[in-house]
């Protein structure tokens, strides 16, 4: 009895998780083409906010890299000159999780912004790193290395955001990834 017992729960048990995946992937199969637009626009949002009244085509990337993903040469919808390149960078090194995020580095080695497209970091403290105090720190830097500090954001210094050092870093140092590659791969290059 105690047999039939252990087969007829394994049987229910077995039955429930092949109805629950069976659902799981016929969401997934509704639910996959509005992610992957809704990962476009705000991938194309941060393009517009790291390098506004730009168009963009993806440039390859070339070299040994951490957290860039991708990178765009932006030209001038005026002009039509190249106007500077936006970098698409990935960090896990945030204190919650992954950091998704948009830099732009003007033709003139300044940096023009950056933007936050995702991040899973601590509300009121990591989450700071997307709104404009911290962000703000960065417009205009000249593209050399920039410094994590506490407490004086002048020159190359970029403050931390008070109780979220780690995810002040993260940001930081993608940042800096994105400096090095635009200094040594790109602006070499050309």
């Amino acid at each position: 009895m105690k047999k039939d017992s252990i087969l007829k729960n394994a049987l229910i048990l077995f039955g429930i998780t092949l109805i629950a995946g069976l659902l799981l992937g016929f969401t997934y199969s509704f639910t996959v083409d509005a992610i992957a637009e809704q990962t476009k626009i705000k991938t194309e949002n941060a393009l517009a906010a790291v390098m506004a009244n730009s168009s963009f085509s993806e440039y390859d990337v070339d070299g040994d890299v951490a957290y860039i993903t991708r990178v765009y040469e932006a030209v001038s919808k005026d002009s039509g000159d190249v106007s500077g390149y936006a970098f698409q960078l990935e960090t896990s090194e945030g204190y919650d999780g992954t950091i998704n995020m948009m830099v732009g580095i003007n033709a003139d080695g300044t940096i023009n912004g950056i933007d936050i497209i995702s991040h899973t970091e601590t509300p009121g403290l990591g989450a700071q790193a997307d709104e404009d105090p911290f962000k703000s720190q960065f417009v205009n830097k000249s593209a050399s290395l920039l410094s994590l500090v506490k407490g004086n954001s002048n020159d190359q210094n970029i403050d931390a955001i008070g109780g979220a050092t780690i995810t002040s870093a993260a940001v930081t140092n993608a940042v800096n990834e994105a400096i090095i590659y635009y200094n040594d791969i790109i602006k070499e290059g050309n």
